[in-house]
């Protein structure tokens, strides 16, 4: 009986591969959304949607239950009267330990969300992005490659803000839309 070695070979070697952190290139972030006058990280637009601001409100509380695990912690603003709610978003953020071959906790981006909205539409701003620590440091400081701390773990760092944000924004937009009823018509 004459066995091959070479399929246990190359299951060996994509395993050992994936393990160590080989096939996972490193990920940047391109054209981050720059404000232009703070020189900060903004994500903002308008976004068209049918309602009065009361029922846009009650949307967007139903989002904030879907998106936030505990969004009584996020909110600092509630206000249905004037179509306004604010609060500090967390997220987490990790690097790519090459020794061990496994994810390490990096630590916790905090940023300011707010959403406004008025009749037919609301608008949404998602900036003040901070590394939580025992002082502020503003994430902006992660895009300078020039600066002599400069660690190449910022761009994968940058590249999960953005694909969180970018997340954040694709759901809001989805449960914001009119709810539609169907009728079981039989």
């Amino acid at each position: 009986m004459k066995y091959s070695f070479f399929p246990i070979l190359m299951v060996v070697a994509l395993l050992l591969g994936n393990h160590c952190g080989l096939a996972q290139p490193q990920q940047t972030a391109t054209n981050l959304p720059i404000d232009p006058d703070t020189k900060k990280i903004m994500y903002r637009a308008v976004v068209e949607e049918p309602g009065t601001p009361v029922y846009l409100y009650d949307k967007a509380i139903g989002w904030f239950g879907y998106y936030y695990l505990t969004p009584q912690s996020v909110y600092s603003v509630q206000d249905k009267v004037n179509g306004k709610i604010e609060g500090f978003g967390r997220m987490k953020i990790y690097y790519q330990d090459e020794q061990a071959g496994i994810r390490r906790d990096a630590g916790q981006v905090s940023y300011q969300i707010k959403l406004e909205l008025k009749e037919n539409k609301y608008r949404f701003t998602l900036t003040d992005f901070n590394l939580k620590g025992a002082s502020r440091f503003p994430i902006e400081k992660w895009m300078n490659k020039s600066d002599q701390s400069y660690n190449t773990n910022w761009d994968s760092y940058l590249y999960q803000v953005d694909t969180t944000m970018q997340r954040l924004i694709s759901t809001l937009k989805e449960k914001m839309k009119p709810t539609v009823i169907k009728k079981d018509e039989w």
